[in-house]
Order: C-alpha cells, then sequence, then structure tokens
C-alpha cells in the first residue's frame, strides 16, 4: 500500500501513476516463470453521470468504483492506482494467462455493472476493460500501461462493456493510428492539409464536367500523402472533424472565388461531402453563407454531398439546414448504398436533385459478368429516382467498360478512379470551361 509520502487522489484515496510505475517496476523485473498483467478500466460514459447528477454524485461514484475493485481483487494482493482521465489502473502478479486474465476482467464488467445508489438513484456502470499481460523482463511499467491503453481504446471502439487483450502486432497498428489522430490539429495548423479535385463528369464518355469534387490530402512528412479515409476517421476521436471540415470548406470556396474572378461563367462548379458532424452543426447555415460572401460567391456556385445516416441523425437539424440552405441556391447531392436511402428524400423532404451511388452496389458490377441482381438493384432505383426526377450518379467507377455498363442502365454521371487522378487547385484548372452544372 501507499506509504505517508505518497499523493492520493482526494476523491478514491489511490495513488496515481508514478506510483504504479514504481510499483510495476519490481514485478516485471522478478524472475522468469511469472507473468504480470495489467488492466485499466475505463468507465463508459461517466460524463453523462457527471453532467446529469452533478459533480458531487460523480465523485461519490468513483469512490465506489475504487471500493468496488478493491473487493474484487481483495485476495490478490493488487497494485491499484486511478490515472488521469477516471481510468483505473490493476497490476496483478502471479500465474496468469488469457483465459484467466479474461476472466478477471469480466468480473470487473460484472461487478461495476451491478447498480449504485446515488442520490436516491440507482446507476449501473458500464466499464471497458484493457488488459496487457506479459512475461516478466520483457517489459518496463510505461510500455506495460501504455498497451493496456491501447487494448482500452479498442475495447471501447468496438463497442464497449467489454475486455480487449493486447495484441503486440494489432496494438502497434493501434498505437500508431493513436499517434496519427493526435497529429491531426498540427497538421492542420501547419499547412500539411491540401485540397485536391476530382471531377464528376457526364456518362458515357466523361467530356463535360458537372463539378469539381474537393478533399483533403494530408501530406505527411514521414508517411507521405494520405487519403482522407485514412485520417478522417481518426478526427472523431479527437474532436477535430469540424476543423476539418471547415477547413476544406473554407480553401475550396477561396479557390473558387479566384476561379470566378478570372473566368467567370466558364469557372467550375465545386463539390464537397460534408463529415457528419459538420453536417449536423447547427452553425453551418451561417458558416456557409460567411465563406461564400467573403470569396464573392453566391449559393448557386456551390455543391454540397452528404449521405443517409447523417440526415437520420438527430443530434442537429441537418433537414433544416438543407432547406435553408437549397432555398438560397446551395445544390444538394446525397450518397445512397441502395434504394432504402433513395426513399429517404421523400420521406423527409429532401431538397436533393440528384444522388450519387457509392458502395457494394456500384462494385459489385465491376467483373466480367455482373450478376443479374446486382443490375437489377441498380435498375429498379433508377427509376425509382426518374419516377422522383432526382437524377442518379456513381462513385467509384474503375474503368470506362464500368461506367459504360452504368450508363446503359441510367447512370448518367460518374467519379472514380477511372477518371483523372486528385489533382491540386492550379492543376484542376485544365478543366475550366468544361462543367455543366448538374441541377
Amino acid at each position: 500500500m501507499p506509504d505517508s509520502s505518497t499523493a492520493l487522489d482526494p476523491v478514491t484515496g489511490l495513488p496515481g501513476r508514478a506510483w504504479l510505475e514504481a510499483e510495476l517496476a519490481p514485478l516485471l523485473a522478478a524472475e522468469t516463470g511469472n507473468q504480470v498483467a495489467v488492466l485499466l478500466v475505463g468507465l463508459d460514459g461517466f460524463a453523462v453521470v457527471r453532467d446529469g447528477l452533478g459533480f458531487d454524485a460523480a465523485d461519490e461514484l468513483l469512490t465506489g468504483v475504487a471500493r468496488t475493485l478493491e473487493e474484487v481483487f481483495r485476495d490478490r494482493r493488487p497494485v491499484l492506482a486511478l490515472l488521469p482521465g477516471d481510468v483505473f489502473a490493476v497490476g496483478l502478479a502471479g500465474e496468469h494467462d488469457a483465459a484467466s486474465v479474461g476472466e478477471e476482467a469480466e468480473s470487473v464488467i460484472a461487478a461495476l455493472s451491478r447498480p449504485s445508489y446515488v442520490d436516491g438513484v440507482g446507476v449501473g456502470v458500464s466499464a471497458s476493460v484493457g488488459v496487457f499481460l506479459v512475461d516478466t523482463q520483457k517489459a518496463l511499467p510505461a510500455e506495460a500501461i501504455r498497451s493496456a491503453q491501447v487494448a482500452l481504446r479498442r475495447a471501447k471502439e468496438l463497442g464497449q462493456t467489454r475486455w480487449v487483450l493486447f495484441d503486440p502486432v494489432a496494438g502497434h497498428a493501434d498505437a500508431e493510428r493513436y499517434r496519427l489522430a493526435c497529429g491531426i490539429a498540427g497538421a492542420l495548423e501547419s499547412g500539411e492539409m491540401a485540397v485536391v479535385y476530382r471531377p464528376h463528369v457526364v456518362l458515357p464518355d466523361g467530356e463535360i464536367i458537372t463539378s469539381l469534387n474537393a478533399a483533403l490530402r494530408w501530406r505527411h512528412p514521414e508517411l507521405g500523402e494520405l487519403r482522407p479515409e485514412e485520417f478522417s476517421p481518426l478526427a472523431e476521436t479527437t474532436g477535430m472533424t469540424v476543423a476539418l471540415g471547415r477547413h476544406l470548406l473554407t480553401e475550396t470556396l477561396r479557390t473558387a472565388g479566384e476561379w470566378r474572378a478570372r473566368f467567370g461563367d466558364d469557372a467550375p462548379m465545386v463539390c464537397l461531402t460534408l463529415p457528419r458532424r459538420m453536417a449536423i452543426d447547427g452553425d453551418l447555415v451561417r458558416f456557409v453563407g460567411q465563406e461564400l460572401d467573403r470569396n464573392g460567391l453566391a449559393h448557386r456556385h456551390l455543391m454540397l454531398c452528404t449521405d443517409g445516416p447523417s440526415l437520420l441523425d438527430d443530434r442537429g437539424d441537418l433537414l433544416g439546414s438543407l432547406g435553408e440552405l437549397a432555398r438560397a441556391g446551395v445544390v444538394f447531392i446525397v450518397n445512397v448504398t441502395g434504394l432504402p436511402e433513395l426513399e429517404l428524400l421523400p420521406a423527409l423532404d429532401v431538397p436533393a436533385p440528384a444522388v450519387m451511388l457509392t458502395g457494394a452496389i456500384i462494385d459489385a458490377l465491376e467483373v466480367d459478368d455482373p450478376p443479374e441482381r446486382a443490375v437489377r438493384a441498380i435498375r429498379q432505383l433508377v427509376e425509382r429516382a426518374e419516377e422522383l426526377g432526382i437524377k442518379v450518379g456513381a462513385r467509384g467507377v474503375l474503368s470506362q467498360e464500368h461506367a459504360e455498363l452504368l450508363f446503359g442502365i441510367g447512370v448518367v454521371v460518374a467519379s472514380g478512379p477511372y477518371l483523372p487522378t486528385y489533382a491540386t487547385g492550379a492543376e484542376a484548372e485544365t478543366w475550366v470551361g468544361r462543367n455543366f452544372p448538374m441541377g
């Protein structure tokens, strides 16, 4: 147990990370043959308790969790500590294997799920557990804690209320992802995030451009150029999604304004996909209008894309924003994966003149002999879209043959790898004069 000189958390009475590392050091340096397990216990949704019941109630709950962990491991002589972020650490020495340490983690999850009464409210604490299991003399304390942190993050990503055992191969990949996520803010500030463009074209020959689709590329100093799908999901974990979306919109409209000033009506229409967190942001309408005004553009000079899940997200008022922006002249395109998402447009009164098919429904046709059911699925969607007065395009078109097959079914616009690769704003000027706005 901690001595009188050890700083203890005033709420739980547990020591912190420095003490934990000091206690783990001799365990990890012991003779080989034993193993050390480090369990990090993260409370799922703890912020809801704090916000709903107040700080005093949250402190009472944390104290209760500490006492529960002491009770669960009372016969194991555990090393217990509280880490920043309200994460509890448990260090165990002795005979372990993946099965036994899994049972330990399950017992923690079960014990914490039993309601604790705080201010008369029975609060059940959901917990995720990250586990690092290592032979002695094979890890330093900081490494053991960091590995358990990676496993805890993975447990939360997989849906919470579960435990994950650190795997060196997957854990290394996860650690690299989290490291990349932490660098997004700095990359944005240092100018490593660049806007690039790819055309959307009219089928079948692709000679007429409907718009230039803008996306971010991260020009990473060590990893080279990263595509949006490689870093955009990571932005959710660090709260940078809206910042990236605003940077994309600001830079795209700045370039579009320059093109409009130089080329007039020959300037291409620009299109960009709103990250969901930005799409549902209550400030979307004001921000779009502000950036259009700043660059001497009208609302009709902008095309925005969103998707079905964003339309159904109840955290914001995207439908209200869409209506207001559409009435001002912004053109909206919705990315859909099938007929059910197309049916959201009339059901929700979404002001979109066109949809872009994406995902498996398009990929299924990129074979020598596409299955009839795949062709039929797109044909049915196109027929329904025609009834609604909606044009149909396709993302992810891989070849001219793919494009011609889609055109034969009724798809009129395409984008994808078979077209020119993403280009900078300066390079995209070669497409000036070839645009024909889709509306």
